[in-house]
């Protein structure tokens, strides 16, 4: 699949804020005895928490419009484009793509990066 490339520091900055009302991202965490809780997010790192629930249940295609659209990370959405092909179920697809976000999230919180770095 390929590593994601560095994000800009003005992308960084994107991924770490919260967007509007207009701009948020649903889904639902799934509990045993209360059936489905639905999730409303802000913010890229709530996606992570969510993808981290022991049973997150999102729409991955409109998770990747989100990224490409509201986030601005085309690279990122890419990645996760492949993620939900190569996938053999929802579980896979869920790991692969939390993975994905985690390392975009881990990549955007590093100190003094700059694209221009990037060899």
């Amino acid at each position: 699949m390929g590593k994601l490339r560095f994000p800009s520091n003005d992308l960084s900055k994107r991924i770490l804020t919260e967007v509007g009302f207009e701009d948020r991202l649903e889904g639902f965490s799934l509990h045993e005895r209360i059936g489905p809780n639905a999730v409303t997010m802000y913010s890229f790192e709530e996606v992570v928490s969510l993808l981290n629930d022991p049973h997150p249940r999102l729409d991955f295609k409109q998770l990747e419009e989100w990224i490409r659209s509201v986030m601005g990370d085309t690279d990122l959405a890419k990645h996760i484009a492949q993620a939900i092909k190569e996938g053999n179920n929802d579980q896979e697809r869920t790991f692969s793509i939390r993975d994905l976000m985690e390392e975009r999230l881990s990549q955007c919180g590093m100190e003094g990066h700059h694209e221009e770095n990037i060899i």
